[in-house]
């Protein structure tokens, strides 16, 4: 069968949306470049989705008012083709890059990321990361910016089901017969329209409600996104998609002219002079959607002194044209340049342009139009389906297999301590627990009961309700580390463990936290022994906050027991480790000096402690040396990110020592 191209016949299409195209993926290509020099160039983004909106509105609306109505596969195989197998070669592409040149402990996350992709969830998965306290500040994926093509490939699935709704209620019993094609045309149009604009203003209302108070969840969810392609299809109704005649009246022409200007002018004034801190989308985004709308109702008035002007340069129309590729492949080009030389200099950025134009270029050619145009992928039209399917198999199975040959064992504690018995001994000739590539998810067991959004009670227990002992955990991420440890503990010695722990846990009196109202309550209410709490050195909770509660706890008769927080992390500490491979004779060479890991920032748990006349529990005994404090001890990697986590082998390792400063703090508070 014939694997010749054959673009379709038809009306010509409008060059200014390919204007509209190269402007919106340029400003994407600045910003991510030069961010400081146009803060808002992300917005090009949304002029994506509104041209997107507009151009697949006019093709399902026309193909919605024939009396045979569309083909629903047809539409899907087409957009299929078109998208997907360019993107799988983008993603295969930036897996191997990254497994050739990015730091091993990225691997695990950019794999995850590549299979989100690959599955057009990639902006879900970013919405919960961005609330995710846990992942948050982890080093931005080289995928991360399939996060708008999710959202776009959710479109393309949706809106065709719209319009069938709308085909429905135009052809429901009662109604004009179906031989009436005017009638029904008409119809179609109505209840699309009114279908759209539900749309429009329902995902407009959630986006300016959600954003102040969400605003991690509000740029990535498709939900609050929808309204800016509804918003292009709301045009289509009014609009043309394809080339219209000039204007004759001067009249036309001004306002066609003056509507490009102003559109143009707004997506412009919102890329420059967008604040930084601004929440986005919300209400903002109406700036630059409408804009974008201004533009498309314009269209092309043919005159020199208009913006549309552009359209006649080849150079402008043909980045239109390769936008989609350029988009694709210039996030993954940044982030892994990024990693190998760090800070980019004007020249590299320059090169980054042209790499991207270039690979976009060579990719229309071998890949996006032979699948797009080739008569053997489009008749018949099920075929279309076919190397959009392979492209996410191979994704997600290279990446599938590399997560699984990631995976390492679960750390077991009697193996962890006797790594950790030489103390800061490194033996040059064994492995590093865990591997580089898996520390940042060696955390099992830590935030099986956390407080990630402070919404519902997050309290747990474990052992025996009459257990004589009871003891109980309390703070942050910094206190949850130690988990796994006393878990264990508990068990083994018959205590019963309460656990009261989540982000900005360490203050009790922040509403929701933990276990709700009644977490300090249960803190005074129930007869511990211990009550260990901790708190991270860079906790956004103001420390007077953690020292009054606290305090109240003391007051009411609690056995508090405060851990100092664990040394700081540098980040040149920590690409040390990244930098060995796995090599633990280089990574034994990977330290903080003592001074800087205890002071920058200086621990709060301490003084608070001295304050309220308590006997702290102090790690820096077991992570730090006369000197330094190392990241690898007895071989065993310490800690799990910048964010000083501690691995659950590190935790493991030092859980002898845990457990002897339990005992003593147990013997001391059981003394009359």
């Amino acid at each position: 069968m014939s694997h010749r191209l054959s673009r379709p016949e038809g009306a010509l299409p409008r060059p200014d949306i390919q204007v509209l195209r190269a402007f919106a993926v340029l400003g994407v290509l600045i910003y991510h470049l030069w961010p400081t020099r146009l803060p808002g160039g992300f917005v090009g983004v949304d002029v994506f989705f509104v041209v997107s909106g507009f151009l697949i509105t006019s093709h399902l609306l026309t193909s919605a008012q024939r009396p045979t109505g569309f083909h629903i596969g047809r539409f899907w195989a087409k957009r299929a083709r078109r998208l997907l197998p360019l993107a799988g070669v983008v993603l295969l592409a930036t897996v191997v890059a990254a497994f050739l040149f990015m730091p091993a402990s990225s691997w695990t996350s950019t794999l995850r990321n590549a299979i989100a992709s690959a599955l057009y969830g990639q902006n879900w998965l970013l919405a919960a990361d961005s609330v995710n306290y846990l992942t948050r500040d982890d080093t931005p994926p080289p995928t991360q910016h399939f996060w708008s093509l999710s959202v776009e490939e959710q479109f393309y699935i949706v809106w065709p089901l719209l319009l069938l709704v709308a085909i429905a209620f135009a052809r429901r019993p009662g109604r004009a017969a179906p031989s009436d094609a005017a009638v029904v045309a008409t119809r179609v149009r109505r209840y699309a329209l009114a279908i759209i604009a539900a749309v429009f203003v329902a995902s407009l209302a959630y986006s300016v409600l959600l954003t102040p108070k969400d605003p991690g969840l509000a740029y990535f969810a498709t939900t609050t996104r929808a309204w800016e392609f509804a918003a292009g299809g709301l045009v289509a109704f009014f609009v043309p998609s394809t080339r219209e005649p000039s204007p004759r009246s001067r009249r036309g022409v001004l306002v066609r002219v003056s509507a490009a200007w102003i559109g143009y002018a707004g997506i412009v004034a919102t890329m420059v002079l967008l604040p930084t801190d601004a929440p986005f989308p919300g209400w903002i985004a109406l700036i630059p959607v409408l804009a974008t709308v201004a533009c498309l109702a314009a269209g092309d008035s043919g005159r020199v002194f208009a913006p549309t002007a552009l359209a006649r340069l080849r150079p402008v129309t043909y980045l239109g044209d390769i936008s989609y590729g350029v988009y694709l492949w210039h996030w993954p080009l940044i982030v892994i340049l990024t990693t190998v030389i760090g800070p980019l200099s004007a020249a590299v950025k320059i090169a980054v342009i042209a790499a991207a134009i270039a690979l976009a270029a060579l990719s229309k050619i071998t890949v996006e139009d032979p699948f797009r145009f080739g008569r053997m992928w489009a008749t018949p039209w099920w075929r279309g389906f076919i190397p959009a399917a392979v492209s996410i198999v191979a994704v997600v199975a290279v990446a599938g297999a590399g997560m699984v040959a990631l995976r390492a064992p679960a750390p077991q504690p009697a193996a962890a301590s006797e790594n950790w018995s030489a103390g800061m001994a490194v033996d040059p000739g064994a492995a590093l627990v865990p591997s580089v590539a898996t520390r940042l998810e060696d955390k099992s067991g830590m935030y099986d009961c956390f407080d990630l959004t402070h919404t519902e009670g997050h309290s747990c227990s474990y052992g025996d309700a009459d257990a004589p002992t009871r003891v109980a955990v309390a703070g942050d991420s910094h206190a949850a580390m130690y988990l796994p440890a006393l878990r264990g503990i508990a068990e083994e010695r018959g205590w019963r463990l309460d656990t009261f722990v989540g982000v900005s846990c360490d203050d009790a009196f922040r509403e929701g936290c933990a276990d709700g109202e009644m977490f300090a309550q249960r803190l005074l209410d129930g007869e511990y022994d211990l009550v260990l709490v901790s708190s991270y050195r860079s906790s956004q909770t103001p420390s007077e906050d953690v020292h009054a509660y606290w305090r109240t706890l003391v007051e009411g008769g609690v056995p508090l027991v405060p851990i100092v927080d664990v040394p700081s992390v540098t980040e040149t500490a920590y690409r040390c480790i990244d930098d060995s491979g796995g090599d633990a004779a280089a990574a034994s060479l990977c330290t903080v000096p003592r001074e800087e890991a205890l002071q920058l920032p200086p621990d709060r748990v301490g003084p608070i402690a001295t304050e309220l006349g308590l006997a702290p529990i102090d790690p820096t005994a077991v992570l730090c040396g006369a000197d330094d404090c190392p990241q690898v001890i007895g071989n065993t990697i310490v800690y799990q990110d910048l964010n000083a986590h501690l691995t659950t082998t590190a935790v493991f390792a030092i859980r002898p020592w845990l457990e002897k400063q339990l005992d003593d703090r147990l013997a001391v508070a059981a003394a009359p």
